[in-house]
């Protein structure tokens, strides 16, 4: 599978040979301590509702929690720091987006694989690929991590497909998150504005409400004068997200690059 900056045309073999030797050192130190098979150590950046909800969901699959940071507290420019750095296998970011950018340097530097569900930081995507590519990093992002939601941004890019050939439909988004939510649209909803942009035009109307304690619902839908048709997802708790996490986050082990959960899920196509 190519990752991000290789389809972008970027070289990533100069950059890799060069970092290999640190790498090579950092990973040693990582593994002297002994675990059990398929486990891993994770560090977890923000200690929100969602941060908590990994570090639940990391126990019962038997992972080590090895260190949490909050917000207040999130690492620097300057780097991690601390005994967890060296014995972390992977960083799972649910943080604030204004931190994604430091958090993918020093993870980088840190020779560290990072799993981003921190949403809000699209502009950035660009710089973030360099960032990966030159330091030969590791990281899987996604505005969602729910596998349900990954099957609607599939069956999303295929319906514009389908359906953007007759006029008489016009596609819409609609979602709604509790009222703590604080940014709208929400990411998974851009992203599913983008994905329909590639069969359209025209900008893709959306519609977002924050009340009572949705955890998330996102339906796309095509109406035309006689008929709608609606792909609906719901999310019953913060658990599906946690769980998606800890699936690319074993996924990435030993791998270089920055790739969507979409293409980790269903190939370098999506």
């Amino acid at each position: 599978m190519q990752s991000w900056f290789s389809k972008k045309g970027y070289s990533a073999g100069s950059a890799r040979h060069q970092a290999e030797p640190a790498e090579k050192s950092t990973k040693a130190r990582r593994h002297e301590d002994k675990k059990a098979p398929n486990t891993m150590r994770v560090t977890i950046l923000g200690y929100g509702k969602m941060g908590k909800m990994v570090e639940e969901v990391c126990r019962d699959q038997g992972h080590e929690v090895l260190h949490t940071i909050d917000i207040e507290n999130l690492p620097s420019k300057a780097g991690f720091s601390g005994e967890w750095v060296q014995k972390t296998d992977v960083l799972i970011d649910f943080s604030v987006a204004a931190a994604v950018v430091t958090h993918v340097e020093n993870a980088a530097r840190a020779g560290i694989p990072l799993v981003i569900g921190t949403t809000g930081w699209s502009k950035d995507l660009e710089k973030v690929g360099q960032i990966v590519e030159t330091q030969s990093g590791a990281c899987v992002y996604s505005s969602n991590f729910s596998m349900g939601v990954q099957a609607l941004f599939y069956l999303t890019r295929q319906a514009g497909k389908l359906i953007s050939g007759f006029q008489d439909f016009h596609p819409f988004i609609e979602e709604s998150h509790h009222i703590q939510k604080v940014d709208a649209p929400s990411g998974t909803a851009l992203t599913l504005s983008n994905i329909l942009r590639e069969s359209y035009d025209s900008e893709i109307p959306i519609s977002s409400l924050r009340a009572g304690f949705f955890p998330g619902n996102h339906v796309v839908g095509f109406d035309s004068p006689f008929d709608t048709l609606r792909l609906e997802h719901r999310a019953r708790s913060r658990e599906g997200f946690a769980r998606g996490a800890l699936f690319a986050a074993q996924w990435i082990q030993g791998k270089s690059g920055l790739y969507r959960f979409e293409e980790v899920l269903f190939g370098e196509e999506q």
